[in-house]
């Protein structure tokens, strides 16, 4: 097992697009990892592989070029039917449901755990595979011979027609929302990690924990560190904190990175009431 030095160093090189051998389930693996290091990283791999494995030969991918109905039908059958990966009724509440070890040991995972687990068993196969995002959800969609179709990992890894994907937008964002042509946001698989991280540390901070969500931030900031919202959110953290020296470098960076002319207003006041506490 890898050092938490060294895991740091390992994710804080994925954020910058320098490790080609790390795939973005391995650097969630390692995040899983990074707090435990007696975790046997090794077992949740050969899982991993098995997947693969399965998906490929359900597929039949050794008979010739796969449509991608039939990718979906055996992403749907070997993850959520034969092994019973799903949302269960913790879903987003749960901080597990956001660490992909944890994850494989129970089955339960949320939208995010579960689009990182579809797409990467996808791609290991060869297979043309992107994440992507909704409000309050997170689909795949597969592409082959010509033909795209999206999937809700979170729904069993059913097909979804646009009327189901606005269905899904409604439920969460209320009826007035529609589904634009730009409605679905392609994630990179740095914004698909950091997503996995955010929706943990939004667990950690409704249960007050705010010295593991501070651990997360410090994290996110390693991986993506010209990101200026997650240098905002680590100044505001800090603050709770008392970290205030922390806190002013944090927002300082955050003005320096670019925030809106409101936001910039906002946090200069800020600023200015964290300095008088140092003095």
């Amino acid at each position: 097992m890898r050092t938490r030095t060294e895991i740091i160093d390992r994710l804080t090189r994925f954020g910058g697009g320098d490790q080609d051998d790390l795939d973005l389930a391995e650097a969630t693996l390692l995040v899983g990892a990074l707090d435990r290091p007696a975790l046997p990283v090794d077992r949740y791999r050969r899982h991993l592989e098995k997947l693969q494995t399965k998906v490929g030969d359900y597929a039949r991918i050794d008979d010739g070029p796969v449509p991608v109905a039939v990718m979906i039908d055996a992403l749907r059958q070997v993850l959520s039917r034969h092994y019973g990966y799903g949302g269960g009724e913790s879903n987003g509440t749960d901080e597990d449901c956001f660490d992909l070890t944890r994850v494989i040991d129970s089955r339960i995972g949320s939208s995010d755990a579960l689009a990182i687990l579809y797409a990467t068993t996808a791609r290991r196969l060869g297979w043309e595979a992107e994440i992507l995002h909704i409000p309050g959800r997170m689909l795949i969609r597969l592409q082959a011979m010509g033909e795209r179709l999206v999937a809700d990992p979170l729904g069993d890894g059913r097909t979804l027609e646009p009327a189901d994907i606005r269905a899904i937008l409604k439920a969460f964002d209320g009826n007035e929302s529609e589904l634009t042509p730009d409605g679905l946001k392609v994630m990179t698989d740095k914004e698909a990690l950091l997503r996995l991280l955010g929706g943990r540390k939004a667990v950690l901070l409704r249960g007050k924990r705010l010295e593991e969500a501070a651990g997360l931030l410090d994290l996110a900031l390693r991986i993506a560190p010209e990101e200026p919202t997650l240098w905002r959110e680590c100044g505001l953290l800090n603050a709770r904190l008392d970290r205030i020296q922390a806190a002013v470098d944090a927002l300082e960076e955050y003005l320096r990175l670019g925030a809106g002319e409101s936001a910039r207003y906002n946090t200069t006041i800020l600023l200015q009431e964290l300095r008088t506490r140092l003095t």
